[in-house]
């Protein structure tokens, strides 16, 4: 980890004096680039606001469908986003994790929209950081607070499309050390799909983003037969109804009755198949030590339950309707 930061930090550093980066009035807004040949999303909403953004979102599908890039010189980072509301309507707390574990760094910034801007803030105190783990009950305190005013987001062109004064930004980045890694640079918000750029992706290129769905997600229930794969008869069945996973490459494990591991997890996640133009939600077995897929079905990927029989293991799942509701 202390590696991994010191390397994002000289980075930052190299960034913050480059003078190649758009300047104010030039900024390009950001565009769904994807790594996959998924069907680009439907024109950013004109209309949307601050609250629209609300949500919870990854970029496992980016990462993992079929025709995404395995061989880039820096593959794009793995990237989980949790933006919950404040009690201000205009303001929003945005926590951002980029990288796998145990090398995952994370950014956590609060955002205000005022006249059609979005200024980002980074947190000063204690109860600052505490807010990042609160239910939306968050009230806004000057105090807590330090405004980056030059890394203002501004709507470029029409829709949901902003984008700072680069130039301008990188003036501060030297003094916000490994957080500003993950400060947002430009982003568009298309239906359910986020646009991302932030200081780190500018190491794979001037137009590289992440780009992330919501989160939806499922609770549910699996049997397993303890005779586990090979079994054929018996009526052995260890039976858990407390699943609970995402729709965006969540994982896991399962469990037998007295929760010991059965060396097998489930994962659900948005994929897309280039050679059918094809977007399902795949529900999959994997076998943890190998990491191979056992079996799988697929769904719509809208699809608000899914279910799987391989005999012996059987599982059924259904949206969480109160949490996609909420968008939290």
């Amino acid at each position: 980890m202390k590696s991994n930061r010191i390397f994002l930090l000289s980075m930052i550093l190299s960034m913050a004096g480059c003078q190649t980066a758009p300047t104010h009035g030039t900024a390009q807004p950001a565009s769904p680039t994807r790594s996959t040949s998924a069907p680009t999303p439907s024109a950013a909403h004109s209309t949307a606001t601050l609250r629209d953004l609300i949500g919870e979102y990854d970029n496992h599908s980016q990462r993992y469908s079929d025709g995404a890039a395995t061989n880039a010189a820096i593959p794009v980072p793995a990237m989980h986003q949790w933006l919950t509301a404040t009690r201000e309507a205009d303001a929003m707390l945005w926590r951002l994790r980029s990288g796998d574990e145990p090398n995952a760094v994370e950014g956590r910034w609060l955002v205000r929209e005022s006249a059609g801007t979005l200024v980002p803030y980074r947190p000063l105190t204690a109860n600052a950081n505490a807010a990042f783990d609160g239910k939306g009950d968050y009230k806004f305190q000057t105090t807590d607070w330090a405004p980056l005013a030059a890394c203002t987001l501004k709507r470029g062109g029409s829709g949901f499309v902003l984008a700072v004064d680069a130039g301008a930004c990188s003036s501060l980045l030297p003094g916000l050390g490994s957080s500003a890694a993950l400060l947002p640079q430009r982003v568009s918000l298309s239906d359910d799909t986020l646009v991302l750029a932030t200081v780190s992706d500018m190491a794979r290129g001037a137009d590289a983003t992440t780009t992330s769905h919501r989160v939806r997600w499922f609770t549910g229930w699996d049997a397993m037969n303890g005779g586990g794969p090979k079994a054929t008869t018996g009526k052995d069945w260890h039976l858990k109804r407390d699943l609970r996973l995402h729709s965006e490459g969540g994982r896991v494990p399962l469990q037998w009755r007295d929760g010991a591991a059965s060396g097998y997890s489930l994962e659900l996640a948005r994929l897309f198949y280039k050679e059918s133009n094809t977007e399902v939600l795949r529900l999959a077995v994997v076998e943890d030590v190998s990491g191979r897929t056992l079996s799988y079905v697929w769904a719509n990927p809208d699809a608000t339950r899914i279910g799987l029989n391989i005999g012996w293991l059987q599982v059924g799942l259904d949206m969480d309707v109160a949490k996609d509701r909420n968008k939290q």
